[in-house]
């Protein structure tokens, strides 16, 4: 009985740190009123991870929570590639402001969200192999083409009582998901 009692302490003394995640790093720009910010388009995100479907992957994820959110229209995904085609934009790099504007034009976006992904995969440097993602995040709006909010995050498969029971890492999607929706709880 002494051994449980003392197990159950040492539970409820860990608690506290096993909820607490680094979350996202983010800045948002404080003179923008958000709320007529109602079509949105996903420019396909710039990937510098060695995973070669890091970006399309993290996309998906992306747009799918992004659809969650109410309130917000987004713009297909074939309708932005089509305006991306039609503007000559190039999709491994940022765009100017003048681009955003142009592009937030053509597809009468209110804003345009646009993701790096900088790091995808396997951490080779945890003792146990687990999944992890850093990624930028960040809103554009299309009357200037000016950056109103950003977010770096970076997310892993372990956690505290994973290690402590030994338990393996969690799914590059449920790491990925997991990303996205820290980067995105700092907008909404």
């Amino acid at each position: 009985m002494q051994r449980f009692r003392a197990l159950a302490l040492l539970a409820l003394l860990l608690l506290p740190a096993v909820g607490c995640a680094p979350g996202a790093t983010s800045y948002v720009r404080d003179d923008v009123d958000f709320s007529y910010i109602r079509r949105v388009a996903v420019f396909p995100f710039q990937n510098l991870a060695q995973d070669v479907h890091a970006g399309s992957r993290t996309y998906s994820i992306f747009l799918a929570e992004l659809l969650e959110q109410d309130g917000l229209v987004a713009v297909e995904p074939g309708e932005v590639m089509s305006a991306i085609r039609e503007l000559r934009l190039n999709t491994g790099g940022p765009l100017d402001q003048q681009q955003v504007v142009d592009l937030g034009r053509a597809l009468r976006a209110d804003a345009i969200f646009f993701g790096t992904i900088e790091d995808y995969g396997l951490d080779s440097t945890e003792r146990d192999r687990v999944y992890m993602i850093t990624a930028s995040f960040s809103l554009a709006e299309t009357e200037t083409g000016s950056n109103i909010w950003s977010s770096q995050v970076h997310e892993t498969g372990s956690s505290f009582l994973r290690k402590l029971f030994g338990g393996g890492s969690v799914s590059m999607y449920h790491v990925t998901r997991a990303a996205v929706r820290d980067a995105l709880e700092s907008l909404f």
